[in-house]
C-alpha cells in the first residue's frame, strides 16, 4: 500500500507541473482564472515560476493529505464494522453513522432503549429485532470498538479541513496573481516629504505611475 501511494505521488507530482506549464501557454484565459482553477498556473503565465511551483507543490501536498485522511478513515470504518459484527452480533447492512455511535455507547439495544424510555425519547428507540439488535460480549470490546470509530471520524474530519485548505490555496493563488499583475504595472514609485505649516505637520507622500 505504501509503495502504491509513493507511485501515485510521483505520477501526479509529474503530471500537475506539466499541466501548469501547458495552461500557462494558453492566452485565452486570464492568469487569475488559471490560478483559481489550478493554483500556480497563473504565476507560471506571468513568468514567476518560483511562486507558481510553491502553489503547485502545496496543491499536491494537500491533495495527497486529503486522500490519505479519507483512506485511513475508511480503513478504520471497515475495521470497526467488522469488529462489531464479530463481538456484538450486529447486522451491518443498512446502518448509518448515528447507529454506530449508539452501539459504541451502550452494551446492548436493551440498555439503549431503557435509558431513552426513562427520558421519554420514544422517537429514538430501536425495534428490538434481529435487524437492529446488538449485545457486546465484553465491556473492553465495546470500548475498543468506540475508540476505532472515533479514530475513523477524526481522520474524516481532518480530510474535510484539508479540503478547506485546498479551496483556500486556490483563492490565495488567484489573489497572488492579481497582486503580481498590479505590481507589474507600476513603472515608478516615488516618495516625497510634505510640510503643512498651517497645521504644523510633516508627512510623506507616495506616488506611482501605472503602465497600460
Amino acid at each position: 500500500m505504501a509503495k502504491l501511494f509513493i507511485n501515485i505521488i510521483i505520477i501526479i507530482g509529474t503530471i500537475i507541473p506539466m499541466m501548469a506549464q501547458e495552461s500557462a501557454k494558453s492566452s485565452s484565459i486570464s492568469p487569475i482564472l488559471k490560478s483559481f482553477i489550478l493554483p500556480g498556473t497563473g504565476e507560471y503565465a506571468l513568468g514567476n515560476t518560483s511562486r507558481g511551483r510553491t502553489f503547485i507543490l502545496s496543491e499536491i501536498a494537500l491533495v495527497f493529505s486529503a486522500v490519505g485522511a479519507y483512506h485511513f478513515s475508511n480503513l478504520n470504518e471497515q475495521k470497526y464494522i467488522a469488529f462489531a459484527a464479530e463481538h456484538s452480533g450486529v447486522q451491518s447492512a443498512g446502518k448509518d453513522h448515528h447507529y454506530w455511535v449508539d452501539i459504541g455507547n451502550y452494551m446492548s439495544i436493551h440498555d439503549f432503549n431503557e435509558e431513552h424510555l426513562r427520558f421519554r425519547e420514544n422517537d429514538a428507540l430501536y425495534e428490538e429485532t434481529d435487524e437492529w439488535n446488538w449485545e457486546w460480549d465484553t465491556e473492553s470490546n465495546r470500548s475498543e470498538f468506540e475508540s476505532t470509530r472515533i479514530t475513523s471520524d477524526k481522520w474524516k474530519l481532518g480530510g474535510k479541513f484539508i479540503i478547506g485548505g485546498l479551496v483556500v490555496n486556490h483563492i490565495i493563488s488567484a489573489i497572488d496573481v492579481l497582486y503580481l499583475t498590479k505590481i507589474s504595472k507600476l513603472n515608478k514609485i516615488g516618495f516625497a516629504p510634505t510640510i503643512d505649516p498651517i497645521h504644523a505637520s510633516v508627512g510623506l507622500q507616495l506616488s506611482w505611475n501605472l503602465s497600460h
